[in-house]
């Protein structure tokens, strides 16, 4: 799971890999390093911040999608829409490898998966270098004593709206509901607009009208449970 850093800790690169994480324990690690180019590890990433245009060779609108999961919304998103290019941010290492895979199995160019922090974005990307940020099913941490690790808080838009350029935008879906009611709770005093919002994205349709359903959401929809979904204009 994503952890919010305390205000003392070290920059993500230093704190990445714990001694569990080691290539016999956790074979995924050594594969990270050597996938190819779908792939970036940590210690690769924090270069291209305000170069990614050159990652993929052209200038184009950037999508960063947190909460990669499996890597089937990243996938079918590069696929379908060739002109632009997305950026899966995942801190697991099999997540990691399992999201590249299927970009490679698309042949989708316009792909990346990088392994990095959810809460250290404007280290790996500039002011305004983002076209679109999708966040899908952020950790709940549903307990009060936890709830500081929760991605969606007050200040999550103003620092969100750093990294989108004007006229980008910013969709959430989730399962659990008092993110998207922090996320709309954040809107005043913030360039961001509500489009649209959903309290059942399988029953009422999401409120953007190119909906990509997730592997994970797929669990909420055999279920019979909502997925919440809110959609921005920056």
């Amino acid at each position: 799971m994503n952890r919010r850093p305390g205000p003392l800790a070290q920059p993500f690169e230093a704190r990445a890999h714990k001694p569990g994480h080691r290539s016999e324990v956790n074979p995924y690690r050594d594969t990270i390093v050597d996938f190819g180019r779908e792939l970036i590890p940590t210690e690769r990433a924090r270069e291209r911040n305000g170069r990614w245009s050159e990652e993929f060779g052209r200038n184009a609108p950037i999508t960063l999608e947190l909460g990669v999961g499996n890597g089937s919304w990243l996938a079918e998103a590069a696929r379908v829409h060739p002109n632009q290019d997305f950026i899966g941010l995942e801190i697991r290492y099999k997540r990691c490898v399992q999201a590249a895979e299927k970009l490679r199995d698309h042949a989708s160019a316009n792909g990346r998966v990088v392994r990095w922090s959810w809460f250290e974005l404007t280290s790996l990307f500039a002011p305004g270098e983002l076209g679109g940020l999708v966040i899908h099913h952020p950790d709940p941490w549903s307990s009060p004593s936890k709830a500081k690790h929760r991605l969606i808080r007050p200040e999550f838009l103003s620092e969100a709206a750093i990294l989108v350029a004007a006229g980008g935008e910013l969709r959430l879906k989730t399962d659990f509901l008092p993110h998207r009611d922090a996320l709309l709770a954040g809107l005043p005093g913030t360039p961001w607009r509500l489009v649209g919002t959903s309290d059942d994205v399988l029953g009422s349709g999401a409120p953007w009208p190119d909906d990509i359903v997730t592997g994970y959401q797929n669990k909420f929809n055999r279920a019979g449970l909502p997925v919440y979904a809110a959609w921005l204009h920056r």
